[in-house]
């Protein structure tokens, strides 16, 4: 009898431990991440790319994040860092786009610390875009002056052959 409770108690312990592991097994979808762990781990990516100096490497990751799912704490962020990396582009494209960008960080989040840290920059990317507008504006202006300045020297010079034409006239005529 001791045999037997014993075979049982074995049996039963076997039963529950296989069907134990079995339901473990099949119970849990391997890992996936979600958007927000995905934006997340991009935008720490990025972080570690811009503290090894690698401001390509961060800029692509930015670039995906304020691409991505709209995250508070962190797309914020994203963007405001975004707009300071681009810039460094050439060309003058970058300040236009830093200021797109801290245009879309006002209009998404407005009570944002970023925000708020993104004004003064804005301010003063507004002022470089007015001064470089300016300058285009100075550049036309000086093409437009020396363009009247040549043909004012031609209509002199055709007033005067005129007048040597006139008087060359008068004189035959005189004879």
């Amino acid at each position: 009898m001791m045999f037997e409770r014993a075979a049982v108690a074995l049996i039963l312990s076997l039963v529950v431990a296989f069907s134990g592991g079995c339901s473990l097994l099949r119970g849990k979808p391997p890992s996936t991440a979600t958007p927000v762990m995905e934006q997340e781990r991009r935008f720490a990516g990025a972080l570690q790319y811009l503290i090894q100096g690698k401001e390509r490497e961060a800029q692509g990751l930015l670039e995906q994040v304020v691409a991505g799912q709209t995250l508070p704490g962190v797309t914020d962020e994203a963007l405001f860092r975004l707009a300071l990396l681009h810039l460094r582009d050439d060309g003058g494209k970058g300040d236009t786009h830093a200021h797109a960008l801290l245009v879309r960080l006002k209009k998404e989040f407005p009570l944002s610390a970023w925000t708020r840290q993104a004004a003064p920059l804005a301010a003063y990317l507004v002022g470089v875009g007015a001064l470089r507008d300016s300058q285009h504006d100075v550049r036309t202006l000086r093409e437009r002056n020396l363009s009247l300045t040549r043909d004012n020297k031609e209509l002199r010079q055709s007033i005067e052959r005129l007048k040597n034409l006139d008087l060359e006239l008068e004189q035959k005529i005189k004879r």
